[in-house]
């Protein structure tokens, strides 16, 4: 009988690696092709991996959610015999491999542990809490003083460390260590070398948005589908970004990648993260067909129930804080994208028109611009052209056949 190889899976045009976040078989269950026996959770999303084939699982690469498996990899054996073993997976595979065969070549999971550099003796007198702590933190057992009985090291011996021992040890409070999620693992680490390697650069303008509120309440009156700010602000970007079409473009690996289509991403906020799923063609659609786009869109993040297209690609993002009273803030740019959108809150301020003051509804808006792709110019001409559509939104219900004449 041939053995039949699961390999991890690309979930999306962009995926390199991934983590496998919890198996649903063991080794010895018997699956059917189709069969759920995975879930593989990436910066975006959580899916599920199918089995290829029938048989019986032979093997199952560890899953420790911190372990990044490289596409393509091998990461699991269905009826697997003992001498194709080492040669089944690759190189960076082979020590993560568990098997039912005592006497192979791979590692059973949890037979190796990372070791500390302090090493705390059995007849060290501690707590298990200043035990767990002194090892966590590497501190030398032989600098602290118990206060507990017979000299024991007790929890506030740790909290109340002294000053003098200057960088020694930080002064610590009580505290609890959460381990980070698969999810902010990425983000942390994507989030970190874009920082680091996409030359930002920031600009912001004020829109006075009378009129988009107007247009709004305008549509809502006569509207089953009540349209959001956010909606609007979509599709006014679109719009901007239509007439500038050298804005519709991204740098990979020192080539500029200019794009047909405008793909607008917006921020979605989940327990465990951020996910940005794409509204595609937006310049082409209706105000309502975006508004319900986005609510589903939205829905399927919230469950975890994003597929891979609906969150790839992306021309600009939009990240909207302004429900949280947020006046102005700026984004860190997405991976393959060459700008983000940061928007605040409405704000009600005196401005002057026509030498008379007047109360004016203010939205600060600031877009993240990587200088690699566009220059101050360009840039500078699609947030003005943004603001010019948000202060006479005409050109928004005009462009969007699915609203009735208001």
């Amino acid at each position: 009988m041939e053995s039949k190889k699961i390999l991890m899976p690309a979930l999306s045009p962009t995926m390199t690696e991934g983590n496998i976040n919890k198996w649903l078989v063991k080794v010895g269950d018997k699956v059917k092709a189709g069969d759920i026996i995975a879930e593989i959770e990436t910066d975006k999303a959580t899916m599920e991996v199918e089995a290829v084939d029938e048989g019986i699982i032979t093997h199952l690469i560890d899953t420790d959610f911190k372990k990044k498996i490289s596409v393509n990899s091998v990461i699991a054996i269905i009826d697997g015999k003992k001498e194709e073993l080492i040669d089944s997976f690759s190189e960076s595979s082979k020590k993560e491999i568990k098997s039912p065969n005592p006497q192979s070549n791979f590692i059973e999971p949890n037979t190796k542990k990372i070791k500390k550099d302090t090493e705390i003796s059995k007849s060290f007198k501690a707590s298990p809490y200043a035990k767990s702590l002194i090892k966590e933190l590497n501190i030398s057992p032989d600098s602290l003083n118990g206060t507990g009985p017979m000299g024991r090291i007790i929890k506030r011996d740790l909290v109340n460390l002294n000053k003098k021992d200057k960088d020694d040890f930080k002064i610590l409070r009580d505290h609890s260590i959460n381990k980070p999620s698969s999810i902010r693992n990425i983000i942390a680490e994507k989030t970190t070398k874009t920082k680091q390697s996409v030359p930002h650069f920031y600009l912001t303008i004020e829109s006075n948005v009378g009129n988009l509120i107007n247009l709004r309440s305008k549509i809502n009156s006569s509207n089953n589908n009540k349209v959001s700010f956010n909606d609007l602000i979509v599709k006014a970007l679109s719009l901007a970004m239509k007439k500038n079409p050298k804005t519709n473009a991204s740098w990979i690996n020192g080539d500029i990648y200019t794009y047909s289509s405008i793909d607008v991403s917006i921020a979605v906020s989940l327990e465990e993260g951020l996910i940005t799923p794409v509204i595609k063609d937006a310049d082409k659609k209706g105000i309502n067909e975006i508004s319900l786009e986005i609510r589903d869109l939205i829905k399927k993040a919230k469950e975890n129930k994003l597929m891979p297209e609906e969150y790839s690609g992306g021309s600009i993002s939009i990240s909207n804080l302004g429900m949280f009273g947020i006046t102005e803030f700026s984004a860190i740019i997405n991976n393959f994208q060459s700008s983000i959108l940061a928007v605040g809150s409405i704000q009600e301020k005196p401005i002057v028109e026509n030498g008379k003051i007047k109360v004016g509804k203010i939205l600060k808006s600031t877009l993240s611009v990587d200088h690699r792709v566009l220059d101050g110019a360009v840039a500078a001409k699609l947030l003005k052209d943004f603001s010019d559509i948000l202060e006479n939104p005409f050109s928004i219900w005009l462009e969007s056949n699915d609203l009735e004449i208001i």
